[in-house]
């Protein structure tokens, strides 16, 4: 999308077709491949809608075929799009991955989108989502005491916000969480962020952020842009990965928040894939084999303590 830069006195009505044109564009197209399609044949998908606060979310529970030894690891993923853009096959596709080389029951989240649905209504329906995984993990064959939480760009900031929102009210600890090529950062604006190289034009951007904030104060909630957020509110968060990639624009917001999260002395891993762009992780591209296989061991390791 380029032209006019969006702001927010626009109108729903504008604003609903600004969506139509964010979702009908795309700056990342996927590469899937007979391959990488193949795990999912090692697992089953099961659509779900569960109540939250906000109405019946739907999820889609991947779980591995082979028989399990014990109660499986858990893991939520949560997709990116700008929180505009809605749920893909090739989310289920990583979720797969996940689900296969980790023996874990993974929990795709596919949140309502903005700006039919602003800010906060997909991080309430990630928080109520990833509470209910804690609730029910044993019943879908999956162990309460290991569960991580992840998501990749906007679904990076939704995962940031719900360990944030979980570590005020105490409701659940995740055991860890992963953020790739995260949005973080609300208030600077994007031209600010933007280099000769950036495959994002300003005013998409911009677009992503009026659709989602709803109003222009939000985005100086912590809650939306975590990198805001309070010292106290930061420390003992869980332990982070935190994947970037240096064509990003989003990578330095990422460092920022990184930086904080170490300052606070939580456990940090940051990894950043010089040569890759925005997207790499799940529209596979670049070095996304190794991005993958970081996260499976990182994961690995953060179930079994």
């Amino acid at each position: 999308m380029t032209g006019a830069v969006p702001d927010f006195t626009l109108p729903q009505a504008e604003r609903l077709v600004l969506a139509g044109q964010l979702r009908s564009t795309n700056l990342v197209a996927t590469q899937m491949t007979p391959e990488l399609m193949a795990d999912l044949d090692l697992c089953t998908a099961e659509e779900r809608f569960i109540p939250t606060r906000v109405g019946d979310t739907r999820i889609v529970i991947v779980t591995p075929k082979a028989p399990a030894a014990g109660p499986r690891p858990v893991f939520v993923n949560i997709h990116g799009g700008g929180f505009v853009r809605g749920y893909q096959e090739r989310d289920t596709v990583f979720c797969a991955h996940l689900a296969s080389r980790l023996d874990a029951v993974v929990i795709d989240l596919d949140y309502r989108l903005a700006p039919e649905h602003p800010f906060p209504t997909a991080l309430f329906e990630g928080y109520d989502i990833t509470a209910w995984a804690f609730a029910n993990a044993a019943a879908l064959g999956g162990d309460p005491a290991r569960i991580a939480i992840g998501g990749h760009s906007a679904g990076g900031n939704l995962t940031a916000a719900i360990c944030l929102m979980a570590q005020e009210t105490g409701d659940f600890r995740v055991l860890g969480q992963l953020m790739s090529y995260p949005f973080l950062d609300g208030v600077t604006p994007p031209e600010d962020k933007l280099e000769p190289q950036s495959i994002f034009p300003a005013a998409r951007l911009h677009a992503f952020n009026v659709c989602y904030a709803g109003v222009e104060a939000n985005l100086r909630n912590p809650l939306l842009s975590p990198v805001l957020a309070s010292d106290a509110a930061i420390k003992g968060l869980p332990p982070a990965l935190i994947i970037t990639a240096g064509l990003d624009p989003l990578r330095f917001e990422a460092r920022a928040y990184a930086v904080r999260l170490v300052e606070a002395g939580n456990d940090v891993v940051v990894k950043e894939y010089a040569d890759a762009d925005h997207g790499f992780l799940i529209a596979c591209h670049s070095r996304f084999r190794e991005a993958r296989a970081l996260i499976i061991d990182w994961l690995r390791a953060i179930y079994a303590q």
